[in-house]
């Protein structure tokens, strides 16, 4: 029965679609740490070691040309997402492929609840905004969620345009 729902739901959600903005404000994060992790075999930290005995099935996208991107701040991981680079890109929400190429995706951002409301997942948006500040970078979230709608448009991203569930 959740299958079913599971399946049916998409059919009601719309995502919306974002690019970089050009102009980028990356003032005030001396006092955090960025970090980009290639492999697993690359984390060293504890505290992100946690994070895949958290989520076991995320290790399997180091093989799938993902990177992992963290923020810390004061030694503690305060948000972390995902960057895809390759040439479509499968939005599992909307269970609908988009073409990427020559642009690159970040999704799935987690920012622990007791970290919540304090900025920090827009400053890792600015981080990888401004670490990869020559490419063309999209993001994409359910037209729902309010609060990473607010932070995307505040880390320096435009809307683009919205997608639904093609019904053929």
């Amino acid at each position: 029965m959740y299958q079913f729902f599971k399946k049916l739901i998409i059919y009601f959600r719309t995502i919306e679609i974002y690019e970089k903005n050009t102009s980028l404000d990356s003032k005030n994060l001396k006092k955090y740490k960025f970090k980009i992790f290639k492999n697993l075999s690359s984390v060293k930290s504890e505290e992100i070691s946690n994070y895949f005995k958290i989520y076991k099935e995320k290790k399997k996208r180091f093989n799938q040309n993902s990177i992992f991107l963290t923020l810390s701040f004061k030694g503690k991981l305060v948000s972390s997402g995902w960057l895809f680079k390759g040439k479509s890109w499968k939005i599992t929400e909307i269970d609908r492929k988009i073409n990427v190429k020559n642009k690159l995706v970040i999704f799935d951002f987690i920012t622990p609840l007791n970290y919540r409301n304090k900025g920090f997942y827009t400053k890792l948006l600015k981080f990888i905004l401004t670490k990869f500040k020559n490419k063309n970078i999209l993001i994409y979230v359910l037209s729902s969620n309010i609060y990473s709608k607010k932070a995307i448009l505040r880390a320096g991203f435009n809307f683009k345009y919205l997608l639904k569930k093609n019904i053929i």
